[in-house]
């Protein structure tokens, strides 16, 4: 006797469907829980709204990705989707950017400028190397870093680069890097003195206090495929920084959430 087979129209490939859905799910908590959390870390009232602003979008997206992802298991062949046409075959990728940050040093703003490089590894995995650092000294002003004096906090941090990628074939899709390395902070004057450099009189500053930290800085982006070589990428990440050892300066200091903005050029 046969049987009557019901062909679903709304979840053609069920199996599929039912593969991805519990990762997507999973996606969403992390990203939510990831985004709301305040891990004990003060942030003003703007830089609140700011986070909010893109944990709605990153919620948003992850329900763009769902049918994406549905259009990825039936896609054949290894085509990558973009924007303005397909992308092309490849195994072994690589992939140079420009990667600029916004975050806060205990309610100051901090603006970092960033680059990474690495090598792409059947389109998932990527690994390299990152390195940013803060561009905006004269807001980074501390005028009680010693009894008599106060200093600009200079320095950066970069170290190994590691990404994952999520349905790297669609026009939109989501990566996952971190940042594991470390990095070093100075306590500058303003105050000028002279030294004989050269045959000649040089003008420096004098430096009141430095260390060296450890950094680990995962986090979270929605990245567009534009071109085949072009990729834009917007995100959230938390840095978290070893005890810091300044003089009169709170151990936590740069330990706090960023959003990032980027370009990435390469073979994907």
């Amino acid at each position: 006797m046969k049987k009557n087979t019901v062909k679903s129209t709304i979840f053609p490939n069920s199996s599929t469907i039912i593969g991805i859905s519990p990762t997507i799910v999973l996606l969403i908590k992390i990203t939510y829980i990831l985004l709301r959390c305040n891990v004990g870390i003060v942030m003003s009232s703007q830089f609140q709204k700011i986070m909010k602003r893109v944990s709605t979008m990153f919620i948003l997206l992850f329900a763009v990705l769902f049918v994406n992802a549905q259009n990825d298991a039936n896609q054949k062949g290894d085509d990558i989707k973009t924007v303005f046409g397909k992308g092309n075959k490849t195994k072994l990728g690589w992939f140079v950017g420009i990667d600029p940050a916004y975050s806060q040093f205990k309610g100051k703003n901090v603006w970092l400028a960033g680059i990474n490089g690495g090598l792409i590894i059947n389109h998932h995995f990527a690994i390299g190397l990152a390195g940013r650092a803060w561009v905006n000294r004269n807001e980074l002003f501390y005028p009680d870093v010693t009894d008599t004096v106060g200093a600009y906090l200079e320095g950066g941090y970069g170290g190994f680069l590691f990404e994952y990628t999520l349905f790297p074939k669609s026009v939109i899709h989501v990566t996952f890097p971190v940042i594991i390395g470390g990095g070093g902070a100075s306590y500058v004057t303003n105050l000028e003195y002279d030294t004989w450099e050269d045959g000649h009189w040089t003008k420096n500053h004098k430096s009141l206090d430095s260390d060296a930290f450890f950094v680990v800085e995962p986090g979270v982006r929605a990245e567009v495929n534009l071109l085949k070589f072009m990729r834009l990428n917007a995100g959230v990440s938390y840095r978290y920084v070893g005890d810091l050892k300044l003089i009169n300066t709170s151990s936590d200091l740069m330990r706090n959430w960023a959003v990032t903005i980027g370009l990435k050029f390469g073979k994907f």
